[in-house]
């Protein structure tokens, strides 16, 4: 009978360790504040131009809303700032019209956009 008995004890400590766990607190809800919301919504903003070019627009286009990051950097330049926001950043590739290249570049109206990364955030460079 013995091992009847480790058994029903295993069972026993096992509905007590069950009935111990705390019980689940209920879902918090974050309280913002009009401060906060007015961050949020100033970070939403930044977000939405970055998210106003595409590939296939041009690099007058993008000169609009960002401006080549200091540093040394390739012609054209490959990382652009948000020109509202020093920190917001962006990658982007160029396809070239046949027939140039870096060294002899078309207006900014006819150089395409051919990628952009997503917008990431760092410190400015500086030269």
């Amino acid at each position: 009978m013995k091992p009847f008995g480790t058994v029903a004890a295993a069972i026993i400590l096992g509905v007590v360790c069950l009935l111990m766990r705390p019980a689940r607190s209920a879902p918090q809800v974050k309280v913002v504040t009009q401060e906060e919301a007015k961050h949020y919504q100033w970070l939403l903003e930044r977000l939405e131009e970055t998210q106003s070019l595409r590939a296939g627009m041009t690099r007058a286009d993008l000169l609009k809303v960002f401006e080549p990051d200091g540093g040394l950097q390739r012609i054209p330049p490959e990382r652009y700032v948000l020109r509202s926001c020093y920190l917001i950043k962006v990658h982007v590739e160029f396809e070239f019209p046949k027939g140039t290249s870096r060294t002899n570049l078309p207006p900014d109206t006819e150089l395409k956009i051919s990628a952009i990364s997503k917008a990431y955030l760092e410190p400015m460079t500086m030269d």
